[in-house]
């Protein structure tokens, strides 16, 4: 009798080890379906998502100057982004591509897909740039901004204020000798002054 119980302990225990494992197994491709998906949304879809909406943004950027209405007070209209770095964007993408099909691998594809929205963005902001002022429905500073969505502003000194919009993000613009009739302005606007 001692032998029959020592020979169905064995395998009793090959059941139970064979059941752990398959749940590991499950585990293990329920983490690389979740790394997977992170790694997928991050680098593949959201690209994506970000090129189509700065594509759209870019086909319809002449009709939104219209919804500035008439110009205040022109700002500085310094462009910073410079046409070298959205070249340079332009050829890492070219170099990607090439890369890719040369290779055959699809993660260069991947990072051109990363750097292509970007570039449309740059292109976005240097055309907002030209049109930097403050307008009759709004601020306009890289891009536009409605009355609606700024906060509040604080003057930094003779030449600078300091705008925070409603999302918490602030940015500044120089105003040179006008700084006194572009606070009369935001008054009349309802934008209020940071204590």
């Amino acid at each position: 009798m001692r032998k029959s119980r020592f020979a169905v302990q064995p395998v009793v225990m090959c059941i139970v080890q064979g059941g752990a494992g398959e749940k590991m197994n499950d585990l293990s491709r329920i983490i690389s379906f979740s790394v997977f998906c992170f790694f997928f949304i991050s680098y593949v879809l959201l690209p994506i998502i970000r090129f189509i909406i700065n594509l759209v943004k870019l086909i319809k950027l002449r009709k939104s100057f219209s919804a500035f209405g008439n110009e205040i007070f022109c700002l500085h209209r310094d462009q910073k982004i410079s046409k070298k770095m959205i070249l340079l964007y332009c050829i890492h993408i070219i170099f990607c591509i090439t890369f890719g099909i040369i290779t055959g691998t699809y993660l260069t594809f991947i990072a051109a897909l990363i750097f292509l929205p970007v570039i449309f963005e740059f292109i976005i902001i240097r055309k907002y740039t030209e049109y930097n002022g403050i307008y009759e429905n709004g601020i306009v500073f890289g891009s536009f901004l409605e009355w609606e969505n700024i906060f509040s502003w604080k003057k930094i000194d003779d030449y600078k204020i300091s705008i925070l919009k409603q999302d918490g993000l602030r940015f500044d613009i120089e105003t040179d000798d006008k700084q006194a009739e572009i606070i009369d302005y935001f008054i009349s606007k309802g934008i209020d002054e940071e204590e």
